[in-house]
């Protein structure tokens, strides 16, 4: 090929990149290289299509052949380094982005690639400037302002987190999923009413669902109400995460002789609980490297008469899957219990106490009730030889709270000031993985009053060590307005009661659903002097506390919150009430 015709060819290709035409991109650089093989660039960005498919070692071999060719090429070290990243090998990635710096010390992307991996890492104090610099390199570059507000998020500075957020929108106002980082934020924040979110749900809707609606077609799934139903379900988190711990005892009491299960599955590193959850399902599909359409089209071609999305705006979702409506009866259930926006997702999954009759929200979706509780817990997947006991460590009284730092608003630290004011003889044990975090404790507590050192921080661990570590604590804290979910039920499993305050929003009545599931709704407050009166009540009373501790595992474990078949059956029996009012329509 002459080499003015390879210009041309390899423009071409690289213009069909750009658009998002990664067929005709491959195609044209595979042409490319069929003539000229040792063409760096089109080595480099056809491993660059390898990558954001998904497949990792072709990417790694491409993209190492033009490094060899190009070892002046700074953008080619750190597309390696991403390579590597995804296959963990980090010390390898980090080396590969730092070697970009040096060869161009003004490229944004490789700054931003190294503090991603370093706060991946949890060295957020090393992470913050080299985002900043990428900023300070490139300010129109929206990756690193959102990168910097997920670092600010998970150390509880919403406002500065919401700002960056909204930066990177105003520059890449075509990424949804960056558009998706602020709707999750928001939810953690106080300040931010059902009507709010409600308003910023339609706006994100609005700019990424609208466009999609014309790529919506008829469906030809047969309207028999009482026949088997497929049913799919849509989720990046079949692996160690939350979302697969609650979703694994339904596909186990599934009644194969009524639901047809559809996994489809967007992990990108399986792990052995990707197989647990695999083996649990009829139909198994790995998605990670499919576009959203190919989605679509997947599930069309399977004939799915539910589909379930288990993500919501969390990371790596598929809602513009769900925009395009491949099944004719769509829900949204676990991730987070609030909306969505898409208004191709007809139903959200709910129960009376995180939607309280006459507090129903602001939602885009009608709300299916599951009669009893939202979530359906197992216990921690370790073997019974290794589970801990729920028995108390001597130690002096210990309120805690294990859950996601980004948790811990102002609101929550206020609350846990006063209290410790309320009870001085008692000590906070928190989750605080990294010194930025605990700063911001210890600098409410000194505002407040409180010695700083009154506060014990325990780092990311092991399941066993996490465990052990509610064998330190008194009572859990519920943080505010965002509750937990899985630290909840560990609590409760461990025999820690919890207190929790129920606000304006369903995230915030997570605490609700469970302690009124179990019996304990004398552990829901209504008010943030009722949260801290409650919590200094229920430690101070030691002989009730302990007799309390001691019961706990055995309430949880006989409440509906760990009864799995009533749960299946409950479930399926709302996934048939949606299906019938499908068939209604159609008939």
């Amino acid at each position: 090929m002459p080499e003015v015709n390879a210009d041309r060819a390899f423009a071409r290709a690289l213009e069909h990149h750009r658009a998002g035409r990664l067929a005709d991109a491959e195609h044209g650089y595979r042409s490319i290289l069929a003539r000229q093989p040792e063409h760096a660039d089109a080595l480099h960005l056809l491993g660059v299509i390898a990558l954001q498919t998904g497949n990792l070692e072709p990417a790694l071999s491409l993209i190492q052949r033009a490094v060899a060719l190009r070892p002046d090429a700074a953008v080619c070290r750190s597309n390696l380094g991403q390579v590597l990243e995804r296959l963990g090998r980090d010390d390898e990635a980090a080396r590969c982005y730092e070697a970009a710096i040096a060869l161009d010390d003004r490229f944004a992307e490789a700054y931003n690639n190294l503090g991603y991996l370093h706060a991946r890492k949890d060295r957020l104090a090393e992470a913050e400037p080299l985002y900043r610099k990428a900023i300070e390199l490139d300010p129109r570059y929206a990756e690193p302002h959102t990168n910097r507000g997920n670092l600010l998020k998970d150390r509880g500075e919403l406002d500065a987190a919401i700002a960056c957020y909204r930066r990177a929108i105003e520059l890449r106002p075509d990424l949804s999923e960056l558009h998706s980082n602020l709707l999750l934020a928001l939810h953690y924040h106080p300040g931010y009413s059902p009507a709010d979110l409600a308003r910023e749900h339609r706006e994100w809707a609005d700019r990424h669902v609208r466009p999609l609606a014309a790529a919506r077609r008829p469906h030809t799934n047969r309207p028999e109400p009482d026949r088997r139903l497929r049913v799919g379900y849509v989720s990046p988190d079949f692996r160690e995460h939350p979302v697969a711990r609650f979703i694994l005892p339904l596909f186990r009491e599934h009644d194969r002789r009524r639901i047809e299960v559809f996994a489809y599955s967007d992990v990108g590193s399986p792990d052995p609980i990707t197989g647990l959850v695999r083996e649990h399902t009829d139909h198994w599909r790995d998605v990670a490297s499919l576009t959203d359409e190919q989605v679509a089209d997947a599930v069309r071609a399977d004939g799915i008469d539910i589909l379930v999305d288990l993500a919501a705006h969390s990371g790596r979702n598929r809602l513009l899957v769900f925009a395009r409506k491949p099944a004719p009866v769509q829900a949204t259930y676990l991730a987070y219990c609030s909306t969505t926006g898409v208004d191709a997702i007809d139903y959200r999954v709910t129960d009376p106490f995180l939607d309280p009759p006459g507090e129903a929200g602001n939602y885009t979706e009608t709300s299916l009730y599951l009669p009893r509780c939202y979530w359906c817990y197992s216990a921690p997947p370790i073997p019974v030889r290794d589970r801990p006991a729920p028995s108390r460590r001597p130690g002096p009284p210990t309120f805690g709270c294990l859950n996601n730092f980004a948790k811990v608003s102002d609101a929550t630290l206020d609350l846990w000031t006063r209290l410790l004011r309320r009870v001085p003889e008692a000590r906070l044990l928190v989750y605080a993985r990294a010194e930025p975090h605990r700063g911001r404790v210890r600098r409410a507590l000194r505002e407040a009053g409180v010695d700083e050192r009154r506060a014990d921080f325990v780092e990311r661990q092991s399941l066993v060590d996490y465990l052990e570590t509610y064998r330190e604590i008194d009572v859990a804290l519920d943080p505010y307005p965002y509750g937990g979910g899985t630290t909840t039920c560990d609590a409760l499993w461990m025999g820690v009661p919890i207190v929790s305050l129920a606000g304006r929003t369903a995230v915030s009545r997570a605490g609700s659903t469970l302690l009124h599931n179990i019996g304990l709704p004398r552990l829901v407050a209504r008010s943030e002097e009722e949260y801290v009166e409650r919590a200094a009540d229920l430690i101070r009373d030691a002989a009730g506390l302990a007799a309390l501790r001691r019961e706990l595992r055995g309430r949880i474990e006989s409440s509906p919150v760990m009864d799995a078949p009533r749960f299946a059956r409950d479930f399926e029996a709302m996934l048939r009430t949606a299906w019938r009012a499908w068939c209604e329509r159609r008939a």
